[in-house]
């Protein structure tokens, strides 16, 4: 962004970049709306300052300049406030703006004009020049975070105002375009300091806003892991027992599964660690997916720890429930195509336990385990439920 270059402050990526001169053309945009009454003030301050000169008629059309740069400088900002608002590029509005604004600043010259024409003393003529000079200044100062809309604003005043000397006498000409460059230059370098102060406020804002989001985003990835397994993704045994997650089921009567993945070691021992997490993974994408595939309810998986899981089917149907186990065994058996291990390098044990609505999940789970330990005793890659 071209305030970013101008300023020299520190490097930053392309989308911080814009998000700040964003924030910069969003402050002085809001500057601009608190300022409006007083441009107004000062534009009524110029016509009764002129009504009392000795040739008003050589103000009518400055004013009238000035009145429609005015209008129309405030139909740009309101077009680049809802841009902003919106979400929406800024890059067409600020161009329509440096227009306006290089008609301002014209406007604000030609008031000057009719003054050094007719240089007599006079109140008025001080509060037209003095109130010129210290509205370009104020203006200036107020869009200096704006590089471009600030370089066409002052050579508007700068072309004009020139053009004016030229047709003044020399002895005229000479010590106003003196006075007038000095003191437009040190309105510049103020304004360009105060305007650095600005773009910095801003790059602070983008700074805190992203720090903020980070925070948060790290606040919910800790929250996410107290209550996940970091391997699969499922909910953990913390999650079970303190998060009430059986509480939510729909039905009175429920089931619990706890699934237990056979000869897991030894598929460690003889693949390695890194084809065993791939196993755990597998299955915990398989326990989801048929979750999900299941009628609905507010089902869910976790991983008690090691090769063992844990799935809570909010399901009364005691056949649908063991349909879905079956199911479940069945995949699992299947996952060996996947891992590219060999026939039977997969399989597990499932015990089946009903859970009724009040009742501590522990006490079911306890009821699941020993079926599923039936099930390994009875040869393994098998469902048995609690009653056998």
């Amino acid at each position: 962004m071209d305030a970013q270059d101008w300023f020299g402050f520190p490097e930053r990526d392309e989308d911080w970049q814009r998000e700040a001169w964003r924030e910069t053309v969003r402050a002085v945009v809001v500057t601009e709306q608190r300022a409006f009454i007083a441009n107004v003030l000062a534009w009524l301050g110029m016509c009764v300052a002129a009504w009392f000169m000795s040739n008003p008629a050589a103000f009518i059309l400055p004013l009238t300049m000035r009145l429609l740069a005015l209008s129309g400088s405030r139909l740009s900002w309101n077009h680049i406030r809802r841009r902003l608002d919106r979400g929406q590029p800024l890059e067409p509005a600020m161009k329509i703006l440096t227009v306006m604004l290089f008609f301002g600043g014209m406007s604000w010259a030609f008031l000057l004009i009719p003054l050094i024409d007719e240089p007599a003393a006079h109140p008025a003529r001080m509060v037209i020049g003095g109130g010129t000079l210290i509205a370009v200044a104020m203006i200036t100062s107020m869009i200096a975070p704006l590089r471009t809309a600030t370089i066409a604003y002052a050579g508007g005043f700068a072309l004009t105002i020139g053009a004016g000397l030229l047709l003044a006498p020399a002895d005229l000409a000479l010590p106003a375009a003196a006075g007038l460059s000095m003191l437009f230059t040190a309105i510049l370098i103020y304004a360009f300091a105060n305007a650095r102060q600005r773009q910095f406020a801003a790059d602070m804002l983008v700074e805190n806003r992203r720090l903020s989001e980070r925070l948060t985003e790290a606040l919910a990835h800790s929250e996410f892991m107290a209550v996940h397994d970091p391997l699969t993704g499922l909910f953990n045994r913390r999650a079970l027992f303190e998060r009430g997650l059986v509480d939510r089921a729909t039905n009175d009567r429920a089931h619990l599964l706890v699934v237990d993945l056979d000869h897991f070691k030894q598929l460690n021992d003889s693949y390695g660690h890194d084809m065993g997490d791939k196993a755990l993974i597998a299955a915990a994408a398989l326990m989801r997916d048929a979750l999900r595939a299941h009628s609905p309810g507010e089902h869910f998986a976790v991983r008690l720890g090691g090769e063992e899981f844990g799935v809570f089917l909010d399901e009364a149907d005691e056949e649908r429930t063991l349909q879905f186990a079956e199911d479940l065994r069945e995949g699992l058996a299947r996952l060996h195509d996947e891992l590219g291990l060999p026939q039977g390098a997969t399989s597990a044990s499932i015990g089946v336990a009903q859970h009724l609505r009040g009742e501590a999940v522990a006490t079911s789970l306890l009821r699941a385990d020993a079926a599923m330990y039936d099930a390994k005793a009875e040869g393994r890659n098998r469902v048995r439920r609690e009653d056998r």
